[in-house]
């Protein structure tokens, strides 16, 4: 597996400074527009709107550090919405209350009256604003939390994919190993000279399947190959007993295949099927290629039966979670018996996930 590369996308805490610094900014132009409409630009109203700009930056900068240190993100809405109405009710009365005494000292007034009611506005529209802030970032922060949550949840299952798939590879190569070489000891007694030629067939398969292990998909061609190096092994121990039909559409070679699935198929209709006939019998494979589908039929001698056991074989078990891993519902396969002399398997895999 390829490692991880950085998150590239779109992160709110690394713009956080920039929507907080600049979103304030336009809230109290805003304010400020509409509150001194009309009225002549003082330096004392600019030095307020600084004022006002630094303030609820530095509150709501105060409510973000105790939301994070205490874990308010955590909680349930019915613990977090009391705690968050709090610290908006104290900021905005803090606000009302910097508002008040700018106002005194600006007014170089020393009656300067404290009016209740004006107080009362300038904490309900700072209030106002502090719960929306509280809002957007929950919500902010809660969405991105969940997106990264989604994120890491996709890459712990392509992880254990590609470890399941590891896994299941693995089984095979050992699986394949002892059968070739279970051919190779039959024909030493039978044959001398053909298990040489077998030997020497089974390196340059060996060499095949090294290769493929490697990936997690190879070129259908390729698998092709060692399909068919595994038949002429096949073919000299049985001799005239395996008599092998092949149809192969064009334009097959270059679909991308789980390597050793043919394979493991061919020898399943081999070993469980035309091996245990005295006469031997008929192995005739077909691929289908469409541009939406490519279909896999093999047709071999023999009887299977369903009642026997769930899955037949080791090669049925490794197809079955290989596909499951790989494709999903896109993939198709069925072992049946067309009579009671032949068995039919079937592996059919979309190309496309809507078709």
């Amino acid at each position: 597996m390829s490692a991880a590369q950085p998150d590239q996308s779109f992160s709110f805490r690394n713009w956080y400074w920039w929507f907080q610094s600049g979103g304030w900014a336009l809230y109290i132009l805003l304010n400020g527009i509409i509150l001194y409409l009309g009225d002549a630009l003082s330096s004392s109203i600019v030095y307020w709107l600084m004022i006002a700009w630094l303030a609820c930056t530095g509150f709501t900068e105060i409510l973000r550090s105790v939301i994070i240190k205490n874990d308010w993100l955590k909680l349930s809405n019915a613990q977090a919405i009391p705690r968050i109405a709090i610290m908006v009710i104290l900021m905005s009365a803090a606000m009302a209350t910097l508002s008040w005494i700018y106002e005194l000292f600006a007014s170089g007034n020393s009656e300067f009256v404290f009016n209740l009611s004006r107080w009362l506005r300038t904490a309900a529209s700072f209030g106002l604003a502090f719960t929306i802030w509280s809002s957007m970032y929950y919500l902010i922060i809660t969405v991105e939390n969940y997106r990264k949550a989604e994120i890491e949840n996709l890459r712990w299952e392509a992880l254990r994919t590609e470890t399941e798939l590891n896994r299941l590879k693995s089984q095979l190569n050992p699986h394949f190993m002892f059968n070739a070489m279970n051919v190779i000891r039959a024909l030493v007694d039978e044959s001398p000279a053909k298990s040489k030629e077998a030997i020497t067939q089974l390196s340059a398969l060996l060499r095949s399947t090294l290769q493929a292990g490697k990936h997690k998909l190879i070129p259908l061609g390729q698998e092709l190959e060692v399909v068919r190096a595994y038949l002429h092994l096949e073919s000299a121990r049985m001799e005239e007993r395996l008599r092998i039909t092949w149809e192969i559409d064009s334009g097959c070679d270059s679909f991308e295949f789980p390597p050793l699935m043919l394979q493991t198929l061919v020898e399943n209709c081999i070993k469980h099927g035309i091996s245990k006939l005295p006469e031997g019998g008929d192995l005739k494979i077909t691929i289908g290629n469409s541009e939406s589908e490519l279909k896999i039929e093999l047709e071999n001698s023999g009887y299977y039966d369903s009642s026997a056991k769930p899955e037949s074989g080791f090669g049925i078990k490794n197809t079955l979670e290989r596909l499951e891993l790989l494709y999903g519902k896109r993939a198709g396969f069925s072992i049946s018996n067309s009579d009671h002399k032949t068995v039919i398997t079937r592996l059919n895999i979309r190309k496309n996930a809507n078709t």
